[in-house]
């Protein structure tokens, strides 16, 4: 093999892996849960600059969305259990999301959220179309309920 068909070929086969890898750096978020960001976030850990994909269940009389603006505010706890057995007194994470509000955003509706913590512990949604995505429960349940 001529050295020139060996040194090209490693070219290409580099920039592929470099694509590779700056593609799937920058996709790369943790996720976390309610409880374990609060827990992070009291223990004195500087979260402001960290991606997460923020999962939970969203608290329905919470929610707020300004259809001038499209802010879309609503909070989140850990899990459906959480909240039937003690919305009150149950930690949660604001959420603020500029966009059209989805009709599946209701009462229990599972909400996996990517974004950053702001400096006054709100969850700031990303941009992207994927930043916010929900689950509603009637749906699911029922097509669950209907499979033997």
């Amino acid at each position: 093999m001529k050295p020139r068909v060996f040194i090209g070929i490693a070219l290409i086969f580099g920039a592929l892996i470099a694509v590779i890898a700056f593609t799937l750096a920058g996709n790369a978020s943790l996720e976390v849960k309610v409880d374990e960001l609060l827990h992070q976030r009291q223990s004195g850990v500087d979260l402001s600059q960290r991606v997460f994909k923020l999962t939970g269940t969203v608290v329905g009389d919470s929610i707020r969305y300004d259809a001038k603006t499209l802010d879309l505010r609503f909070d989140i706890v850990q899990d459906r259990e959480t909240l039937v057995n003690n919305v009150a007194a149950a930690p949660r994470v604001t959420v603020l999301y500029r966009g059209a509000k989805p009709d599946t955003l209701v009462h229990e509706a599972k909400a996996i959220v990517t974004g950053k913590l702001d400096g006054d512990g709100r969850f700031v949604a990303g941009s992207s179309p994927d930043a916010l995505l929900l689950q509603c429960p009637t749906k699911y349940e029922a097509a669950a309920k209907a499979q033997p």
